[in-house]
């Protein structure tokens, strides 16, 4: 039996601490352990003789890590670089050690680690990485501390960049992390291909990305930033700094992304003027660091693939530093748009069908499934002499902020789908007839999270 997780995102949040005011986004390690538990107990009467564990991508915040802030190295660079030795890997490593530090990170990895003895079975683990977590896959060394988390033995092997499940020498399932279909975060912008193999090139995976720049000199910097314009005691004694200050810590959260903005600007007891008074100060210091940085705005316009006039258009802006006389808010929508994937139910859907197997008849890969956007979902893909194909997104063990219908008021959801893939000879237990290869899959998405987050410990 397969059980796929993707999109964990252990972090060290503890440099967004403020005095006594913890911020702290990981789930605790009782979720996960509940999660295993309910699953051996239903599967203890079904045939199921081994498990195979899929940890399909961004399982370790690896690139939004503050520590990349501590000295001049940066997380976009090209995986072959982060030689043994490196300072790179040094940094790497570092991070990886403070996320596991994390008490609830540090508990959650005893749940992995005890894993076969909870079910009684022989496990074993899959790790694809993601965008975030794509330098996990740099150096032996960092690997080999990814396996020591979940308890594998060592090895010099790099992770494979996606996970084939093999029946009768048959592939039967696939399993990507997902990012391979939004450009801003991959390699390669796969809707210009024909058709995707299965199989993509080592190559587009180790690469630096524009979304690898957004989210290390914006997601993760505005905070810091924040924090340096207003003071750690003016915001502890003023409650709207206090709100605005999570709703940055928060920006991963949001679903759909381009929901962003309207959640920056629905700050409760605030009006839009006030929210932009108080904010762009702090967006003009981000330029102005991006301005001062020439290596960095380069950067942002070779990895943005921008076309010409684009980029001399934004190296003109950078140059100029328009922003010195007052920064409208289209100015900042448009910094923060390219990161802003469309990522509706089907944002993927036209790019996910051109998956290769889709466009041959004679196999048996029945399922594809993927992470990345947070949004756990099923769809049917094809029908051939009676044989179903079907894409599955894994969702996230994370919580998510969610939009009403006008984008003007945010409610908060927790978030742990369950994805169980059955082979043949198992028996799914919820079925009196025999099921052969199937899947259970459930969003579990769920109202009224622990008061745990920033804005639940500092509101009035």
């Amino acid at each position: 039996m397969l059980i796929i997780l993707s999109d964990l995102h252990l972090a060290d949040t503890s440099p967004y601490n403020l005095g006594i005011n913890r911020s702290n986004l990981n789930l605790p390690g009782r979720v996960y352990r509940t999660f295993f538990r309910e699953i051996a107990e239903l599967i203890k009467d079904g045939d199921v003789k081994h498990i195979d564990l899929v940890l399909a991508g961004d399982i370790f915040e690896i690139t939004r890590s503050v520590l990349w802030h501590q000295g001049d190295l940066r997380p976009y660079v090209h995986n072959d670089e982060v030689t043994a030795g490196s300072p790179h890997e040094r940094r790497i490593l570092d991070i990886l050690d403070a996320i596991v530090l994390d008490p609830k990170v540090g508990d959650t990895a005893k749940v992995f680690q005890s894993l076969p003895e909870l079910f009684n079975l022989p496990v074993n683990i899959h790790y694809v990485p993601g965008n975030h977590d794509r330098l996990a896959n740099a150096s032996v060394a960092i690997r080999n501390k990814v396996r020591a988390f979940f308890g594998v033995p060592e090895s010099d092997e790099p992770f494979p960049n996606q996970y084939l499940h093999y029946r009768d020498d048959e592939v039967r399932v696939l399993v990507r992390h997902g990012h391979e279909y939004d450009h801003t975060n991959f390699g390669a912008n796969l809707a210009l291909w024909p058709e995707i193999p299965l199989i993509i090139d080592k190559s587009y995976y180790d690469m630096p990305v524009l979304g690898d720049i957004v989210t290390m000199e914006i997601a993760s910097k505005l905070p810091l930033l924040f924090r340096e314009r207003y003071g750690d005691d003016e915001i502890l004694g003023d409650t709207h700094l206090k709100r605005m200050y999570q709703r940055l810590i928060d920006f991963d959260n949001v679903r759909p992304n381009g929901a962003i903005m309207s959640f920056l600007f629905s700050t409760p007891g605030l009006s839009t003027k006030e929210i932009w008074l108080i904010i762009e100060p702090v967006f003009r210091d981000l330029l102005d660091d991006i301005a001062k940085n020439d290596d960095l705005a380069e950067d942002i316009v070779l990895l943005g693939n921008f076309k010409r006039f684009s980029a001399k258009a934004i190296a003109s802006i950078l140059k100029a530093r328009v922003w010195r006389r007052g920064m409208p808010i289209w100015m900042f929508n448009a910094l923060v748009n390219p990161a802003a994937k469309k990522s509706g139910v089907d944002a993927d859907m036209d790019i996910i069908v051109k998956e290769q197997f889709l466009k041959q008849n004679d196999n048996d890969l029945r399922c594809l499934v993927t992470g990345h956007t947070h949004n756990a979902i099923v769809r049917l893909l094809s029908v051939d002499d009676g044989v179903e194909k079907y894409y599955l997104n894994s969702g996230t063990f994370r919580n998510v902020i969610m939009p009403t219908p006008g984008y003007d008021k945010f409610g908060r959801l927790r978030s742990k789908a369950r994805l169980l893939i059955y082979e043949e000879g198992e028996q799914n237990p919820e079925y009196t007839r025999e099921t052969g290869w199937s899947f259970d899959f459930n969003a579990r998405l769920g109202f009224g999270a622990e008061a745990e987050n920033l804005i639940d410990n500092l509101a009035d």
